[in-house]
């Protein structure tokens, strides 16, 4: 079973543009926990698990529920309050829920 995370962090750019910039700057970072970029909304990034051989792999950590969702939102005093949480398998738990993985790939602050 997937580990559920949640971070929050503060970037001083407008919502469009740090959603823009975090598509970007988040390839490695989301590599790292075995996740990889699959969509973008108004507002919202989505990771799934990355396309690796063997297919079967791929397959586990999906219907493992592994995931990871990025909201962009205004925030209260400007820039943009950034929501990551998802879920990732145990080995990639502690990473993922560390803030500082997430703010040096963005270079935005934690809280």
């Amino acid at each position: 079973m997937a580990t559920p995370f949640d971070v929050e962090l503060s970037m001083s750019q407008p919502p469009s543009e740090a959603q823009g910039h975090a598509a970007t700057a988040l390839s490695d970072a989301s590599r790292a926990v075995g996740l990889r970029l699959t969509k973008r909304g108004a507002g919202e990034l989505s990771y799934r698990p990355r396309v690796q051989f063997p297919f079967l792999l791929m397959l586990w950590h999906t219907l493992n529920g592994e995931r990871m969702t990025v909201r962009f939102e205004p925030g209260e005093a400007g820039g943009t309050r950034v929501m990551i949480s998802g879920a990732v398998a145990r080995g990639s738990h502690p990473l993922a829920a560390d803030p500082e993985h997430w703010a040096e790939a963005l270079g935005a602050r934690s809280g």
